[in-house]
């Protein structure tokens, strides 16, 4: 019997938004104003870390979604399927201020990528293990900038899922979480009690109300690896 985590996702554009051609799981759309509602105050700091996405070049819109600061200043984390094709990517921050940013990594398979911003003031959160339990989620939206509240990490995964074009099997570690994931999530992360980050949310269940889906920082730490010197291509729209 087929478990969510072994059903495959399959993913077109249309217009200025993804949409997801699934079994079981939907990709986040790429722009929304509704965050994770499950109750909770997220910390002044992780906040701090968390930035918006803004990328053009696929589109008669930009793409819109979340990343977050991770390791060292100026390097975020985000998910490929926002800045894939993009000829501009533009980070906002928890103040609201713009800044150009270019791509250094990207992984299509573990749908993750890695932008650089030189200067960006923003502190680096480090990457942490799993812990099953209480964590917080954080996001960007254009409606009210940086926001967080409080999740539940209920499980672990195998995950086996097309890659961000719709055209190879990958496989990749994750996490399931319990909270109202909406439009606009994808990217952001997903914090541990200490502030590090387990993860980077890229995926909501059609058929279990208020899951979500995240890739795991044992992924985050694998394409972090990845990083070049310069801009890398940021390949073909989806």
């Amino acid at each position: 019997m087929r478990t969510e985590r072994q059903d495959r996702q399959r993913r077109t554009r249309s217009g200025p938004h993804h949409r997801g051609h699934v079994r079981r799981l939907a990709l986040l759309a790429l722009a929304g104003t509704t965050v994770f509602t499950a109750c909770g105050t997220p910390t002044q700091n992780t906040n701090a870390s968390t930035v918006g996405i803004l990328a053009t070049g696929c589109g008669p819109s930009a793409n819109a979604g979340s990343g977050v600061v991770v390791g060292v200043p100026g390097q975020i984390v985000t998910v490929a399927h926002t800045v894939a094709g993009a000829t501009t990517i533009t980070i906002v921050d928890a103040a609201g201020v713009e800044w150009p940013a270019q791509l250094i990594a990207l992984d299509a398979s573990a749908d993750l990528a890695v932008l650089s911003v030189p200067g960006l003031d923003a502190p680096p959160l480090a990457t942490g293990e799993v812990a099953i339990g209480a964590a917080t989620a954080h996001r960007w939206s254009l409606d009210t900038g940086v926001s967080g509240q409080a999740v539940n990490v209920t499980t672990r995964l195998a995950i086996t899922i097309d890659d961000i074009y719709g055209e190879q099997s990958a496989e990749r570690s994750g996490i399931e979480i319990s909270g109202d994931i909406e439009v606009g999530d994808s990217g952001g992360p997903v914090v541990t009690k200490d502030g590090t980050v387990m993860g980077i949310v890229y995926a909501r269940s059609r058929t279990r109300a208020s899951t979500g889906f995240a890739t795991d920082a044992t992924e985050i730490r694998r394409v972090l690896a990845l990083t070049s010197d310069g801009p890398t291509s940021t390949g073909r729209c989806i």
